[in-house]
């Protein structure tokens, strides 16, 4: 379990707090989803537990050990990060990205083992791109990349998987085909999966609880039933909406005259 205390954060040349005490728990096996609009501080609070920026209050603790203050290496091992957007700097295969989750394990003048290639090789089956392989990274689709960054998460093996909005460049399609494989990896490996979106209906789909946020602050915290309803979705998006059922299904729809 990843546990997140009351984080605080603000940027050094603006005194305006952007987290102002967000606090949850996100646990093994289970998908759970931030959910805010833009500007909602999103961004901020995943660079915080991925290590990239530091709180200046709070703590973030994966089984009991405070990681705050972990190096890179040293978190790499228990987080890994799926990025919204990656550009290599020079033509690499599908094959290479993936290998590159194993890094951290790899010395800065060694060459990857066996057991890396290996690893590589499984994340790329679990992931189900086998066939993308050998293509290079640079000519396959937006929705293919996203799988390989998800395969190169799996492949660095570390027991928490972060997802910064995996599907803000997708289409429709893709972006279902995306979060049903993160799902099914998350309960098939049991990681602790933590998830930024800005879209209610996909979080609940695929959410297993759900952290609402605004302005820094957490509105809701709790399952997708629970948390999911006209009166929060007001109070973060600020626009009135309805929660109907279709065929069993819980969708959100805007209150709007078209």
């Amino acid at each position: 379990m990843m546990e997140i205390k009351d984080i605080h954060f603000c940027h050094h040349h603006n005194d305006k707090p952007v987290l102002k005490g967000i606090t949850f728990q996100a646990e093994k096996g289970r998908l759970t989803t931030i959910l805010g609009p833009n500007g909602s501080g999103k961004t901020t609070l995943f660079r915080c537990i991925a290590g990239l920026w530091v709180p200046q209050k709070g703590d973030i603790v994966f089984e009991g050990k405070s990681i705050v203050h972990w190096g890179h290496d040293r978190r790499a091992k228990i987080i890994a990060v799926v990025p919204q957007e990656h550009e290599p700097p020079f033509p690499y295969s599908v094959f290479d990205v993936v290998l590159m989750g194993r890094a951290v394990y790899v010395g800065i003048f060694s060459a990857p083992l066996k057991e890396d290639y290996k690893k590589a090789f499984e994340a790329i089956e679990m992931v189900g791109i086998k066939h993308l392989k050998d293509q290079p990274y640079a000519k396959i689709s937006g929705g293919e990349r996203q799988l390989v960054l998800i395969a190169r998460a799996i492949a660095q093996d570390s027991p928490v998987m972060l997802l910064d909005e995996p599907t803000s460049h997708l289409d429709f399609k893709n972006q279902v085909l995306v979060l049903k494989k993160v799902k099914e990896i998350v309960k098939e490996r049991q990681v602790t999966a933590i998830m930024t979106i800005h879209d209610p209906n996909l979080a609940m789909l695929f959410s297993d609880s759900i952290v609402m946020i605004n302005s820094g602050s957490v509105v809701a915290d709790g399952s997708a039933k629970d948390v999911i309803n006209e009166e929060n979705l007001k109070r973060i998006y600020g626009i009135d909406v309805t929660v109907i059922s279709v065929n069993g299904t819980r969708v959100v729809a805007p209150k709007i005259e078209v």
